[in-house]
């Protein structure tokens, strides 16, 4: 069974179709609940992928909606968070400067190479890992203001040095495979 609309594909979308709420609950000062709504949401992740490999259910499609539910949840909630002053500028910026690349960078690889596959590296997986624990743990120190300082700040800096090196990597790696393809 490969069809576009199973059981996977509409957990992904459910993920994607939460991502307003944790929005709108940050913004209004409910950690505990856009906290709630990203469990909610990284529960959908996890069920969508073993149910696509138990059920032999991967599609396509979904190859490229579940990164990309991924990237619309965090990027949300990454720029709200720094709107209302919770992420620092700087780990800001790396986070949405990399997935613009990422992204830019996929569109041009299909362009040029018309081979674009969806496979992230354990760098980005790691990155993503960071990523969400930063999230999680603001919403936490927003809401109930346990989160060590110290903590805190390392976990800023190991998710801006996970995002920065993930970045590169996969610049890195694109322009390594453009160019193997032109010469091949």
């Amino acid at each position: 069974m490969n069809r576009v609309l199973n059981l996977p594909n509409l957990l992904t979308l459910a993920r994607m179709l939460l991502t307003p709420f944790i929005v709108y609950a940050i913004l209004e000062q409910q950690p505990e609940l856009a906290l709630l709504f990203m469990i909610a949401a990284g529960m959908t992740d996890m069920l969508d992928g073993a149910i696509a490999r138990m059920f032999n259910q991967r599609t396509v499609v979904g190859a490229y909606m579940d990164p990309l539910a991924d990237k619309l949840m965090l990027i949300s909630a990454i720029v709200t968070l720094y709107a209302m002053g919770q992420v620092p500028l700087y780990l800001f910026l790396a986070i949405v400067f990399r997935d613009i690349v990422i992204i830019l960078g996929a569109i041009a690889y299909e362009i040029v190479t018309r081979k674009l596959t969806m496979a992230p590296t354990l760098t980005s997986k790691i990155t993503t890992f960071f990523q969400i624990t930063l999230v999680l743990s603001v919403l936490v120190q927003m809401g109930w203001g346990i989160m060590p300082d110290w903590l805190m700040l390392g976990l800023e800096w190991m998710t801006f040095a996970f995002t920065v090196f993930s970045g590169i990597q996969y610049m890195v790696v694109w322009m390594g495979k453009a160019l193997n393809d032109e010469t091949s």
